[in-house]
């Protein structure tokens, strides 16, 4: 069922906004499904000053789920951006998963997933990183995962 970043919401164009929400913790296959439940009905009732957005979610992988929207037909609202944090944070209570530690980044060593401290980057430059700074989802369909010398961290790369 793992679909390719690059077949993610198709009928979004490539300069779309995307939000990365990173768990705290690897997610379970009914926790991946259950976010991707809440998180789906969530955006299709999703509204800016009463104009539904072009939005869509997905779980990406055990550690990341993504908000995207088509800010070219309705833009996002500040309202409705805190509308979808405060989505994340209240899900993230009742789950039990912190969204908003930014202390750990995820990384991917050969074919494993796994979280580190970001201050352990240096010792890791070549690894691949989900650099959770991205916005578009052209830069999460063609370079996500990537390189930490191409990412937000490459200053912290060795």
């Amino acid at each position: 069922m793992e679909i390719s970043n690059e077949d993610l919401f198709i009928q979004f164009p490539d300069q779309s906004k995307i939000w990365l929400y990173q768990s705290d913790r690897a997610l379970n296959g009914e926790e991946m499904s259950q976010l991707e439940n809440q998180l789906s009905s969530f955006v299709d009732g999703w509204a800016a000053h009463g104009n539904k957005l072009w939005a869509g979610a997905k779980v990406l992988n055990p550690y990341f789920a993504v908000v995207a929207v088509n800010d070219s037909l309705v833009p996002p609202s500040g309202c409705s951006v805190d509308a979808s944090v405060h989505k994340m944070k209240d899900l993230g209570g009742k789950m039990g998963i912190n969204f908003f530690d930014r202390m750990q980044v995820t990384i991917q060593e050969g074919e494993e997933l796994k979280q580190i401290h970001f201050s352990e980057l240096s010792n890791r430059s070549e690894v691949l990183i989900f650099d959770p700074l991205i916005n578009s989802l052209g830069e999460l369909r063609k370079a996500w995962p990537r390189s930490i010398k191409k990412s937000s961290f490459a200053h912290m790369a060795g």
